[in-house]
């Protein structure tokens, strides 16, 4: 039976059979371990890992009594003796990780640099794919995208004109690169902060670059939208897409 007093060692760190056989030694005062294991109830394969595991941190002593073993109780006060020691050993963990912390965030920022690849298809994954990248429009990034087209079903046109329309009223700059003359780019000619230019059949998808982000746009079939965080990979399409710029026509 586990009496309040056992709960309570356990709390302060002792195991529960480190705090049965503690409380045991109290009561019974110093004995060999045939008697400790009589009185705790406990299986005697374990014993002598408990006494040491105790006598290492500081609640039992050993002594030799007619070249046996004996264990004895420390007194009580110990166990705050005890607990003030992990008190120590926690401050000193704490000052040790507070040494590192610049190492840590150091090592957080490399792995915020390395690739991620997200792979999403129809179009609810379509329009997963591009409000993660109109975040990055609206912490100020300019948006670039090259060929578009209106040749794909009408619900895709409708979200990207929506969410421009949408974000237009805060002065979000984009450049949009179309691969046709339609409908579709007339309308977007109207919506404000955005610049478009035509170049017929420049890619078979279209891809848009803002910030670090980069979404290729393949409507096909069900639709599949690759998004890539990677700063390298934004500035190669980015610098692509200048080029571009420069032949295209208004």
């Amino acid at each position: 039976m586990i009496t309040m007093e056992a709960k309570i060692l356990e709390s302060a760190g002792l195991t529960k059979n480190e705090s049965i056989v503690y409380l045991t030694l109290l009561q019974i005062g110093t004995s060999r371990t045939g008697k400790i294991l009589k009185s705790s109830k406990l299986n005697s394969g374990k014993i002598y890992e408990i006494l040491n595991s105790l006598m290492n941190k500081g609640l039992v002593s050993e002594s030799i009594i007619d070249n046996i073993k004996n264990f004895s109780a420390a007194p009580p006060n110990e166990i705050i003796n005890y607990i003030n020691k992990k008190k120590e050993a926690l401050e000193k963990q704490e000052t040790n990780i507070k040494s590192i912390l610049p190492q840590l965030k150091a090592i957080k920022e490399t792995k915020s640099k390395e690739t991620k690849v997200f792979v999403y298809t129809g179009f609810k994954g379509f329009k997963t794919a591009v409000n993660e990248i109109l975040k990055e429009e609206k912490i100020g990034h300019e948006h670039v995208g090259m060929g578009i087209r209106h040749d794909k079903p009408k619900k895709y046109n409708d979200y990207w004109l929506g969410s421009n329309r949408k974000t237009s009223k805060d002065k979000l700059k984009r450049r949009l690169l179309f691969s046709q003359k339609s409908k579709y780019q007339k309308d977007y000619s109207i919506v404000s902060n955005t610049k478009i230019r035509v170049l017929p059949n420049i890619t078979p998808a279209a891809i848009n670059v803002t910030g670090n982000k980069t979404l290729i746009l393949n409507y096909e079939e069900e639709g599949t939208f690759v998004l890539i965080e990677n700063k390298a990979i934004a500035k190669s399409f980015k610098n692509f897409f200048e080029q571009l710029w420069k032949i295209a026509k208004p």
